[in-house]
């Protein structure tokens, strides 16, 4: 069992990160591999918009530090996708790595559904976003981005840490690191 953790904060430990963590830990206790990729702390590109991974190659020509991320992908079983919320939506660094995503799908206009994922079956994937609005706010980016997960073959299950008003980076977050924590063992102990 493997585990990739795609951190979207641009703070190593702000509170989307310590909540994935607590999934990592967890999934660690019970056997599991972890990676982790914090990518604030990355040199990469957003997508070009070349095609090249469509046209000349089955993945992402660019040469940086996401080869390995999108590499990540394919060998793991549970993908955890964190990110907090800025101005209605995920992170500047999210948004750059998940363009870069595009490369995962193969695309033949031939066929009637053009779009089919590259990446092998049976995988799970965790949306966390955290946000100091209220739940009913911002729903839109789960709608934006549930797709994706689905064209990329991901079962889906997303977590919102939702009302964190005071900003503070180490707020208690222990409502959802529970989740989480409950979400590690059915995961894993699934697998």
């Amino acid at each position: 069992m493997k585990v990739v953790n795609i951190l979207g904060s641009p703070r190593i430990n702000g509170t989307s990160a310590r909540i994935a963590k607590t999934f990592i830990d967890e999934a660690e206790r019970l056997g599991a591999e972890s990676e982790s990729y914090y990518l604030n702390g990355m040199k990469f590109k957003g997508c070009q918009g070349c095609e090249q991974c469509h046209s000349k190659s089955d993945k992402c020509i660019l040469q940086d530090d996401l080869e390995n991320v999108l590499e990540a992908l394919h060998s793991s079983d549970i993908a955890i996708f964190s990110s907090p919320v800025y101005y209605g939506d995920v992170s500047g660094q999210f948004k750059m790595f998940f363009d870069r995503t595009w490369s995962l799908v193969d695309v033949n206009y031939d066929n009637e559904m053009p779009f089919s994922t590259r990446l092998p079956e049976d995988k799970t994937a965790i949306f966390l976003l955290s946000q100091g609005d209220y739940a009913e706010k911002h729903t839109d980016i789960i709608e934006r981005y549930k797709p994706y997960f689905e064209l990329y073959g991901y079962e889906l299950t997303v977590i919102r840490a939702t009302g964190l008003t005071s900003g503070d980076p180490a707020a208690d977050v222990s409502d959802w690191q529970a989740k989480m924590t409950d979400l590690a063992q059915s995961l894993v102990n699934a697998n």
